[in-house]
C-alpha cells in the first residue's frame, strides 16, 4: 500500500478513535478523490457516516467495499450491521453468512447472525447457532444474552431465564440484559423480580424507554396503577413525546408504551399513540389492544374501524397474548366460535412456554374424609368478583370440604380482604413465586378440585394452572366465556347461560347449576340512603341508570338510551363516571341529538355500601350489550331496581338473562334491541308497573334462589362433589346437571 494511502488510513482511524466523525467523513471523501475505488477508504467513509447514524448514506459505501474486497470478513460484518440498523434483515443475514464462511469460529459473527435470525422470527435456527457459539466460547455474555432472547421467542422461558442470568452475572452493568431478564420474569409471573430487573436496567441507563415501559407493565398487575402510569409517561418523555417520534421504525416501542399507558388507565395518551401508529401495520394483535382503549374513551368511530380486524385475532399465525380473549368479549362482531379460537390460541402460547417437567398430580384419585377445594385468584379484596362469592366461601360445609385460597392479589386492607382472610381455612400467598413455584406448591398441597376465578382477565396466571397442579380444574365466575384451555376441565354455568346449542363453542364440559351460576352475598349491606338531589338527580322525573364500565358501551345501545331520553319527558340518564375523555364524548353525542347535557348525570366510584344505597334512587336500569351487566346486575336487583336486559348468543351477553331468570323476572329479558327499547319505554311510562316490580325485588331478597347464599353454596358443593367423584371413578369429564 503506498505510504500516502497508509498515512491517510492512519489519520482516519485516529479521527475515529477521537470520535470526530464529521471531520473523518470530510477527510475520507477528500482522500477518495486521490485514491478512487480503494475498498478500505470506502469502508472508513461508511464507518464515519454510520457513527453519525447516517445509515442510508453509509450503506452504498459498505456495499462497494465488500463487493470490491470480498475476502475481508470485517467488511461483510460492518455491512450487515448497517443493514440491521436499516432493518434490512434478509440482506443482513446474507452478509453475515458470507462473513461466517470466511471465519467459521468468529463469536461476533455468530452472535450477530443469531440476533438477525431472532429478529426474523426464526428462533429455532437462532438458538442452534448460538448454542454452537457457546461451545466455542463458554460463558460469553453476549452469547448468553442473545440465546436467552431466542429461547424466550420460542416460549422456553425457564431456559431463557437461565441464560439471561448468566449474561447478567458475567456483565452486571449491561442495562439490556437486566431488561430482557425482566421481560422473561414478567412472563413467568414473577412480577416483583421482574420489577427489580427493570429498575436495575433503568439505574444503569435512564435513557432506555423500553425499560421504563416494561416497568409500567410489571407494576400494573400489582395494583400500583399510579406508579405504572408514571413509568409509562417516563418512557414517553425519554423519546421526546408523541408528536416527535411517531414512525414505523419506533413501532414496537410505541406499542409497548401505548400498552403500558392503557394498562395503567391513562386512556387519553394511549389512544393518541394508537391512533398515530395504526396506519403503519394492520395486525389483529395491535387492533385488539387499540380497540379496548378506544372503547374506554367512547371513541366509537375509531373502534368500528378496528373491529373487523380485531375479530380475526384467533385466526392467523400472529401471537395472541393472554388479554386478547377477554378483549374480544365486548365486540358485537365477535362470534362465539371466534371467541373460542382466540382463547385456544392464547392457551397454546401458555402451554408452549411450560418447562418440560410438569406436575403428575392430575393422576391422583385417592379419597380423604373431606374434599380439598381451592380457589385461585388475584382479586381477594374489594373487587367485583369477590363481592359476589365471599359469602359462598364463608358458607362452605367444613365437615365435607377443606377450603383453601391461592392468592396473588395486590396489597389491600379493606373489609372484603379481612373477610377472605377469615373465611378460608388457609389463604396462601403466591405473589412472590414464579408460575412453576406456585404450581409445585399447589401440587404438594394435594388439592382435589382447583377453581380458577381469573380466566383471561387482567390479573391472571394461566401458566400456574397449565402445569396441572390439581387433578380436577374448573373455572367459575371471573371470566364470562370459554378459556379454550386443555388444563380446564369444567366451567360453572346454568341452563340459561349456556344453552345446548352453545356447547360446541366451549372447550370445557358444562356444569349447569339449577338456578344461576352467579353467587351472591346475602350479608351485603347498604349505607344510609340519601335523597335524589344529593346525587344530582331530579326528584320527580324518571331516572334511567347503567353503572357499567365505559368499555361496555356501544353506539347502538347508547343511541337507544338517547331515544328514551327524547321520548320520556324530563328523564335523566345516570351513568358511572368514566374518564374525562369518555365524558366529553358522551356529552357531545347527546348534544348532537338536541339533549341537554344536564340530563346526563355522572356518578363517581364509591364503596359498595354507598353504591347499593344510591342505586335504589333510580327507577329503571338499562343493560349493555354484548357484554352485559354481571355484578352490576345483581347489585341493581338487590337495591330493588328493575333491569331491562338484552340476551345474545355468547356467555357475556347472557349473564343478565341468567340473573333475571333466577330472580323470576324473565319478562325483563328482550330478544332484540327494538324490543329492549319498547320494554324500557313502556315501563318508564307505567309507574304502577315499576312499583310492582320493585315490590317483587324486595321480596326476592328474603325468598327465591338468587340471593340465597346458603342454597347456592349447597348447589355448588353438589357440583364439586360430582366432578370429584367422577374423577375418582376413573371417568373423563362430562357435562354435569345439578337438579
Amino acid at each position: 500500500m503506498p505510504a500516502s494511502l497508509q498515512d491517510a488510513v492512519n489519520e482516519l482511524l485516529r479521527l475515529y478513535s477521537l470520535g470526530r466523525f464529521p471531520d473523518m467523513e470530510q477527510r475520507a471523501k477528500a482522500v477518495l478523490k486521490s485514491f478512487a475505488g480503494t475498498p478500505i477508504l470506502r469502508e472508513l467513509l461508511g464507518l464515519a457516516l454510520a457513527a453519525q447514524r447516517h445509515f442510508s448514506e453509509a450503506l452504498p459505501h459498505f456495499e462497494r467495499a465488500a463487493r470490491d474486497h470480498p475476502d475481508d470478513p470485517q467488511f461483510w460484518d460492518n455491512l450487515a450491521l448497517c443493514q440491521c440498523e436499516l432493518k434490512d434483515y434478509e440482506p443482513a443475514e446474507r452478509s453475515l453468512r458470507k462473513s461466517l464462511a470466511l471465519q467459521p469460529a468468529s463469536i461476533g459473527t455468530l452472535v450477530a447472525l443469531g440476533r438477525v435470525l431472532h429478529l426474523r422470527k426464526r428462533n429455532e435456527e437462532a438458538s442452534e447457532l448460538l448454542e454452537r457459539a457457546l461451545e466455542l466460547a463458554p460463558g460469553h455474555p453476549a452469547v448468553h444474552y442473545h440465546l436467552g432472547e431466542a429461547l424466550a421467542g420460542l416460549d422456553q422461558l425457564e431456559q431463557a431465564e437461565q441464560h439471561l442470568r448468566l449474561a447478567v452475572a458475567a456483565e452486571p452493568n449491561v442495562a439490556a440484559s437486566h431488561n430482557e431478564l425482566g421481560r422473561v420474569l414478567m412472563r413467568r409471573g414473577a412480577l416483583r423480580d421482574a420489577e427489580a430487573s427493570f429498575r436495575h436496567a433503568i439505574a444503569l441507563d435512564r435513557t432506555s424507554p423500553f425499560s421504563h415501559a416494561n416497568l409500567a407493565l410489571a407494576l400494573g398487575p400489582q395494583g400500583r396503577a399510579g406508579e405504572a402510569a408514571a413509568a409509562a409517561r417516563e418512557a414517553l418523555a425519554v423519546i421526546g413525546g408523541i408528536e416527535t417520534v411517531v414512525c414505523e421504525d419506533n413501532l414496537s416501542l410505541l406499542d409497548l408504551i401505548a400498552s403500558a399507558l392503557d394498562d395503567a388507565g391513562d386512556t387519553e395518551d394511549a389512544l393518541k399513540l394508537f391512533k398515530a401508529t395504526v396506519k403503519f401495520r394492520d395486525e389483529p394483535r395491535r387492533a385488539i389492544w387499540a380497540i379496548y382503549t378506544a372503547r374506554r374513551a367512547c371513541d366509537w368511530d375509531f373502534a368500528a374501524r378496528l373491529e373487523p380486524l380485531a375479530c380475526t385475532i384467533g385466526e392467523g399465525e400472529d401471537a395472541v397474548d393472554e388479554s386478547a380473549p377477554w378483549r374480544l368479549l365486548f365486540l358485537a362482531g365477535a362470534s362465539a366460535s371466534q371467541q373460542l379460537a382466540a382463547a385456544r390460541r392464547s392457551a397454546q402460547r401458555v402451554a408452549s412456554a411450560l418447562p418440560r417437567a410438569r406436575s403428575a398430580n392430575a393422576a391422583r384419585t385417592g379419597k380423604r374424609e373431606r374434599i380439598r377445594i381451592a380457589y385461585f385468584s388475584g382479586d381477594f379484596y374489594s373487587h367485583a368478583v369477590p363481592h359476589l362469592m365471599i359469602g359462598a366461601i364463608e358458607q362452605h360445609d367444613r365437615a365435607r370440604f377443606e377450603v383453601i385460597g391461592y392468592d396473588f392479589s395486590p396489597p389491600a386492607a379493606d373489609d372484603h380482604r379481612r373477610r377472605f382472610e377469615a373465611a378460608f381455612d388457609r389463604l396462601v400467598p403466591i405473589t412472590g413465586m414464579s408460575d412453576s413455584e406456585a404450581a409445585e406448591l399447589i401440587a404438594r398441597d394435594e388439592i382435589d378440585v382447583l377453581i380458577d376465578l381469573a380466566g383471561w382477565t387482567k390479573r391472571t396466571r394461566p401458566a400456574v394452572l397449565a402445569a396441572r397442579p390439581a387433578p380436577v380444574q374448573t373455572q367459575w365466575l371471573g371470566f364470562p366465556g370459554t378459556l379454550g384451555a386443555p388444563w380446564i376441565d369444567y366451567i360453572v354455568a346454568d341452563h340459561t347461560l349456556i344453552r345446548p346449542q352453545d356447547e360446541p363453542h366451549f372447550s370445557e364440559k358444562i356444569i349447569r347449576l339449577p338456578h344461576t351460576y352467579q353467587a351472591n352475598d346475602d350479608k351485603r349491606t347498604a349505607a344510609k340512603a340519601q335523597s335524589r338531589s344529593a346525587h344530582g338527580l331530579p326528584e320527580e322525573a324518571i331516572v334511567f341508570c347503567s353503572f357499567n364500565g365505559a368499555f361496555k358501551l356501544t353506539p347502538e345501545v347508547f343511541d337507544c338510551w338517547l331515544r328514551l331520553l327524547q321520548a320520556v319527558d324530563r328523564s335523566v340518564l345516570w351513568l358511572l363516571r368514566p374518564e374525562d375523555i369518555a365524558v366529553r364524548a358522551l356529552v357531545a353525542k347527546a348534544a348532537s341529538r338536541g339533549i341537554d347535557p344536564a340530563r346526563m348525570v355522572f356518578a363517581p366510584m364509591v364503596e359498595p355500601p354507598e353504591h347499593l344505597a344510591r342505586i335504589a334512587r333510580a327507577d329503571l336500569a338499562l343493560d349493555c350489550f354484548p357484554y352485559g351487566s354481571h355484578t352490576t346486575a345483581s347489585d341493581t336487583l338487590w337495591a330493588g331496581v328493575p333491569l331491562v336486559a338484552l340476551a345474545g348468543d355468547t356467555f357475556a351477553s347472557r349473564v343478565s338473562a341468567s340473573i333475571l331468570t333466577a330472580a323470576g323476572l324473565p319478562e325483563l329479558i328482550a330478544p332484540s334491541l327494538a324490543e329492549y327499547y319498547n320494554l324500557a319505554l313502556r315501563l318508564a311510562g307505567d309507574r304502577d308497573a315499576l312499583a310492582g316490580l320493585r315490590a317483587r325485588l324486595q321480596a326476592l331478597r328474603s325468598s327465591g334462589p338468587l340471593f340465597n347464599t346458603g342454597q347456592f353454596t349447597r348447589d355448588l358443593e353438589r357440583a364439586l362433589t360430582a366432578i370429584w367423584e367422577r374423577h375418582c371413578a376413573g371417568l373423563t369429564p362430562a357435562h354435569i346437571v345439578v337438579d
